[in-house]
């Protein structure tokens, strides 16, 4: 009985680093095509406080802001400022080493992470 409480024990102990490990929060770019096909570079800052600021161009100037949600790998997004769809987007999403994958389960807005569903993100 002694071998499992410790290995409970251990378990325990590192869940939270676990859990750390899949955390999206932090700065993040990505580029994505304009209207033209340009590659347009595109810095996310996502806050421990439950909101995010897209910098389109990554010239310093916030386009975009929201909130979110997380349950789990499951992360819902809500613009609140700067676009013209404030519908909800639930993506799952996954945090390996400096990459964050979304990947959209469904979306209101539907050109808000390609036509693929999948935005991949680099730490910043």
């Amino acid at each position: 009985m002694k071998p499992f409480f410790r290995l409970l024990s251990a378990v325990l102990f590192l869940l939270p680093f676990g859990l750390m490990a899949q955390s999206p929060v932090g700065n993040w770019k990505m580029s994505v095509p304009d209207g033209n096909g340009n590659m347009v570079p595109l810095k996310v800052t996502i806050s421990d406080q439950g909101t995010y600021a897209v910098d389109f161009g990554a010239d310093g100037t916030i386009e975009t802001k929201g909130k979110y949600t997380l349950d789990g790998a499951k992360m819902t997004i809500q613009d609140s400022e700067g676009s013209d769809c404030t519908g909800q987007g639930v993506y799952t999403i996954k945090v390996e080493g400096d990459t964050l994958t979304m990947t959209r389960v469904s979306d209101a807005c539907e050109n808000r992470s390609g036509p693929e569903g999948i935005m991949v993100m680099q730490k910043a």
